[in-house]
């Protein structure tokens, strides 16, 4: 067998050993020459054996294994009637169809199993992904606790990015040194969660948006996982990912295979947005079912926080038209139209129209939003029942529970068990006849609690429950493949790469305050992209905050992503009105841009000043925002360096300062007081723009065109 094998992409490379056991990755990083010597790498890279140690160092593979003497992060963890724990894989076959594709067979004939990995390095985006599978080739089941695939980093991976947060503060951040002990983020919340995103980013010391080595791992899966950073006695180091399982949630009978979640992951060498831009590309090219050039992103309109259950014929009728007056392109009816759903403690299960809200059923308003030139969308929760309900009281037995105790309750719902046939099949009749009978474009599938007592007949179930709602939306887009589905879960509790393989958009928190939402889509932007990110316009003030906040604000924060409405338009005055209106059309003369384009975050060194924006993939476009999130402590705002436009141009640059941002002056900047000029690329981004004095939580646009 040859010494290893060399993923080659655009500007990385992923070389691979081919040691007797699991192969490891010894080498991740800048592109290496395609006439690479891999004989050579290995040597170069070769370890000694320090005194204190087992005589042969055990092997950070790809999945590192107990049996080996690994004794940092096992990769596989499990046995057989408490037998069959501790194997040792070997290498039996490898397939290398092509530059960017690694397949890699490996058995433990004493342990009966067999272990399949495939990497595959993306030419394009540079991205990596890769797949594990384990299957039981003996004939007693395989209790299956572990299976985590390990990515080795170097020395200079000193620092960390790992995600936190909390319902209405989802995407927060946080930077470390990388300690000497494990770093672990666990999620067993049953969904993706708000506050453990499936991510980590290391970089070299002082890595920053546009310079440094990073490297970053997502767990592509909506269940629970596990994600560990550590730091081993020899001085490497890894980040491992897996699903995280329950005390006998798999068993592998003979012949059954468990797959693990895809890992995406990537390195750049120019910083974070180098970062951020691979997996963008990446999710656009290879996962994301959207085409925004042909079907440009349309301009939602979201009843919730503008009536929420109070549905009222008449109410709703103008509504639609005063949608359609400022602009919106997609009126999207929420909770409340079914069942008995006066509040949140009834009728979810009972996905039948409301005789008592919408008599005759709900035609009557898609033909006034169709005829308003507006697509109509409605929303679901259908993984939920309320023990108030026509399908709870008809079928206890179908929630996720476990026998002889009492199941909690979240938002007043019980979890329906979708792995139960008869469940499934139920909910898909449901969904399919309101899609098959109405003209439905849109779907808001909202799923607004915790997984408890995720049992189905009486072994726990997460993983199935996941699998089958991957299964449900599969059906679903087979059968309507021109209706988009929202993925919500309190808002941003259920975004990752696979949620996506079956959604089109994301909610990315409940929260809409223009001030936390900053901080929210930055952490979102470092790996998803701003088409399928749902920021809306919020009521004044912020209903999760109390806030209050001028509408440039607001909308210069929604429009940086896929832009909406969440408030109720019946009640704007006509200035306000006028004042949507014109905002509206700015994010319209904008959205191909912004969805299309390269995504850049400003390195700036004031924590009270934020600054991103989108440039054009001809470099010929751009637009940036700058938005204070508090009252700096110097008198005046730092320079702004632009990023991402092209060295050898000059562009006209254009200010949109909103009143409510203008701070306190006795005189303007010349270059605000002419709005703008004309500047080589090279002072934008070397020297900067000074900015003017702005308000506290307020925003100000910065619009470039090539000349």
């Amino acid at each position: 067998m040859q010494d290893g094998f060399h993923l080659k992409g655009r500007h990385s490379s992923v070389v691979v050993s081919s040691d007797d056991g699991v192969p490891a990755i010894v080498y991740w990083g800048e592109a290496l020459p395609a006439s690479l010597d891999i004989q050579e790498l290995l040597l170069a890279t070769s370890t000694p054996h320090p005194a204190g140690f087992l005589d042969d160092i055990p092997p950070l593979s790809l999945v590192p294994e107990l049996g080996r003497g690994f004794q940092g992060e096992a990769g596989l963890i499990g046995h057989a009637d408490r037998h069959r724990w501790g194997g040792q894989f070997e290498l039996t076959a490898s397939d290398q169809p092509d530059s960017d594709t690694l397949i890699l067979t490996c058995r433990d004939a004493r342990a009966e199993l067999t272990l399949v990995l495939t990497l595959v390095l993306d030419e394009a985006t540079d991205v990596l992904s890769i797949d594990a599978a384990l299957t039981n080739d003996g004939e007693t089941a395989y209790q299956l606790d572990h299976l985590g695939v390990s990515l080795p980093l170097p020395s200079e991976a000193d620092e960390l990015i790992t995600f936190h947060g909390r319902w209405i503060q989802e995407f927060l951040t946080q930077r470390i040194d990388w300690p000497t002990h494990k770093v672990v983020r666990e999620n067993r919340r049953g969904r993706t969660s708000h506050e453990s995103f499936p991510a980590m980013i290391a970089g070299e010391t002082g890595f920053g948006e546009n310079r440094g080595q990073v490297w970053g791992l997502h767990l592509a899966y909506s269940g629970n996982h596990r994600l560990v950073a550590e730091k081993l006695m020899d001085g490497a180091r890894h980040i491992q990912a897996s699903e995280w399982l329950y005390p006998g949630e798999l068993s592998l009978a003979r012949g059954e295979t468990y797959r693990t979640p895809t890992i995406h992951a990537a390195w750049s060498g120019r910083g974070l947005n180098g970062l951020s831009q691979q997996f963008h590309r990446y999710l656009r090219s290879n996962i994301l079912d959207l085409d925004v050039r042909r079907k440009p992103r349309p301009v939602h309109l979201n009843t919730w926080e503008g009536i929420y259950f109070d549905h009222q014929p008449e109410q709703l009728l103008e509504m639609v038209k005063q949608a359609a007056a400022v602009g919106v392109e997609r009126f999207i009816l929420d909770d409340g139209w079914f069942g008995k759903r006066d509040n949140d403690k009834a009728g979810l299960g009972d996905w039948f129209v409301d005789e008592r809200k919408h008599p005759g059923g709900l035609g009557y308003l898609i033909d006034a939003v169709t005829a308003h030139g507006m697509e109509f969308g409605l929303w679901f929760e259908p993984e939920m029942v309320n023990p108030d309900s026509d399908l709870f009281r008809a079928h206890p037995d179908w929630i996720l529970q476990v026998d002889g105790y009492d199941q909690q309750l979240g938002r007043n719902q019980y979890v329906l068990d979708l792995s139960k046939p008869a469940v499934f099949d139920y909910l898909l009749e449901r969904l399919d006849g309101h899609l098959s009978h109405y003209d439905i474009r849109y779907i808001k599938w909202d799923m607004n609690r915790d997984l408890t007592q995720p049992g189905s007949d009486g072994i726990a179930s997460v993983h199935n429950q996941t699998h089958a709602v991957y299964r449900l939306l599969a059906e679903l887009r087979r059968r309507h493949p021109n209706v988009e589905i929202e993925s919500c879960a309190s808002g941003g509790g259920r975004i990752d790469f696979e949620i996506l393989k079956h959604t089109q958009r994301v909610w990315t928190s409940d929260c809409i305050d223009a001030r936390e939402r900053q901080r929210i889509q930055y952490g979102y932007s470092l790996f998803l992209p701003m088409e399928i990110m749902g920021s809306h316009i919020s009521e004044n003030p912020a209903h999760t905050t109390g806030r209050r906040h001028g509408l440039g604000y607001r909308l210069i924060t929604a429009l940086f992503g896929h832009m909406g409405l969440e408030l109720d338009v019946v009640k704007l005055t006509p200035n306000e009105q006028d004042e949507v209106r014109a905002l509206v059309d700015l994010y319209k003369r904008h959205r191909t841009l912004l969805h299309t384009g390269d995504f850049y975050r400003l390195d700036i060194p004031d924590p009270a000043l934020q600054g991103y924006g989108v440039v054009s993939e001809d470099r010929q476009q751009a637009v940036f925002a700058a938005t204070t999130l508090s009252l700096q402590e110097q008198m005046l705002l730092p320079r702004v360096r632009l990023a991402g436009l092209d060295p050898e141009r000059n562009y006209q640059v254009s200010f949109w300062i909103p009143a409510e941002a203008q701070g306190p002056r006795t005189a303007p900047s010349r270059l605000e007081e002419a709005g703008g000029g004309l500047f080589s690329a090279r002072v934008l981004m070397q020297a900067g723009l000074q900015l003017p004095v702005l308000n506290p939580e307020s925003a100000m646009l910065i619009e470039l065109q090539a000349v």
